[in-house]
């Protein structure tokens, strides 16, 4: 985002190479997976082993492009330009939120998600999208307008802290590993019955000990070594991606603290919850996003530091003029990261398009 006139207490720069770095190193390991993938998968074509490599990271370098973008973000999670009567109902707090953070309208595209669920999501370096619930909400008055605002300001912060840039790139590239994790998630599902994910940790987990242990038999201490380090990557590589995509979400939400919005976020994320339960235990940890009691104490604690009383957002700022076309232009968490968790279940497909764009969850 290119900043207009109005900068935020702190400066960001930092956390985006932060964040991007955090992700990078995270996704190190299934990246070179992948890389073993493709280079085995490769060797029954011969002579098409390089061209399938070169294509493949010129699919990640094309996803940084804006075209790029768009095109998985569309198919695959369902981001499409609001309809005249959603560009208008939006107009106003979009415009408000470009104009608080200081964002030029060209430099990041406003779109809509087809849900039921209340959410709204930031993905790659240029895109926002917001559920047509939201939209919903929003008309009905559920989500007044300096909520509205406060949300798209939150969203607009991930791409300020950068968050979701590199993360279409990363899913791109860790692709073949996570499509082949997938099948064997298929496998220890038929196994577990209706607990995959604890299946595919026995199935994994189990493998690796009875390959352990007739490696060091056999004295093949090098291999015992590389399944050790397969063994604590395969636990450690999910809790560095949850930690970090929390660390995110209260990035975005500092960042909407510093230009003003704090109140106004805290009284939307009560909206958003829909009354869902914190996770607990193993699942708090693989959780990519903290409470919302934790955001909304972090908000609070934020506010009263400020001094706000709840007026964050002028009355000026919500209505700011502007022509709907050139605020809502189309184009756009691998990324996206979303405000609320509940869109994965309620976006049409959303386990495909996890998987296809490294949805952040």
């Amino acid at each position: 985002m290119k900043p207009t006139g109005h900068r935020p207490p702190r400066d960001v720069r930092p956390r985006t190479a932060r964040f991007g770095l955090g992700r990078a190193v995270a996704a190190a390991p299934a990246m070179l997976a992948s890389l073993l993938l493709l280079t085995l998968a490769s060797v029954t074509l011969g002579r098409w082993t390089a061209p399938l490599l070169l294509a493949w990271a010129a699919g990640a370098a094309g996803l940084m492009t804006r075209v790029g973008e768009q095109i998985p973000l569309r198919a695959a999670c369902g981001f499409h330009r609001p309809i005249p009567a959603q560009a208008a109902s939006l107009k106003p707090a979009w415009s408000a939120a470009l104009g608080v953070t200081g964002t030029a309208a060209g430099d990041v595209e406003l779109y809509v998600q087809t849900s039921r669920a209340p959410n709204a999501c930031a993905a790659g370096g240029r895109s926002i999208a917001v559920t047509s619930r939201v939209v919903e909400d929003h008309a009905t008055g559920r989500l007044p307008e300096g909520q509205l605002v406060a949300v798209l300001v939150h969203e607009l912060g991930h791409h300020a802290t950068g968050a979701t840039r590199p993360m279409l790139f990363l899913a791109w590239l860790t692709a073949p590993w996570h499509a082949t994790a997938s099948v064997l998630a298929g496998l220890a599902s038929a196994l577990a019955g209706r607990h995959p994910r604890q299946g595919m940790s026995i199935v994994v987990l189990a493998g690796l000990a009875v390959a352990e242990f007739r490696t060091l038999q056999q004295g093949q201490w090098m291999v015992g070594g590389v399944l050790v380090v397969v063994g604590l990557t395969t636990v450690l590589v999910p809790l560095a991606n949850a930690a970090i995509s929390r660390r995110s979400e209260y990035a975005a939400d500092r960042f909407a603290a510093d230009h003003g919005v704090a109140i106004e976020l805290t009284a939307a994320l009560r909206v958003l919850n829909d009354g869902n339960r914190a996770p607990r235990g193993w699942s708090r940890l693989l959780s990519t996003r903290p409470s919302f009691e934790q955001r909304i104490k972090a908000l609070q604690t934020a506010a009263v530091g400020q001094g706000l009383d709840g007026g964050c957002v002028r009355q000026a700022d919500v209505h700011t003029a502007g022509d709907a076309g050139s605020l809502l232009r189309p184009g756009f968490e691998a990324g996206v990261e979303a405000v609320s968790p509940r869109s994965r279940a309620q976006t049409p497909d959303g386990h495909r398009a996890e998987r296809i764009v490294g949805v952040a969850r």
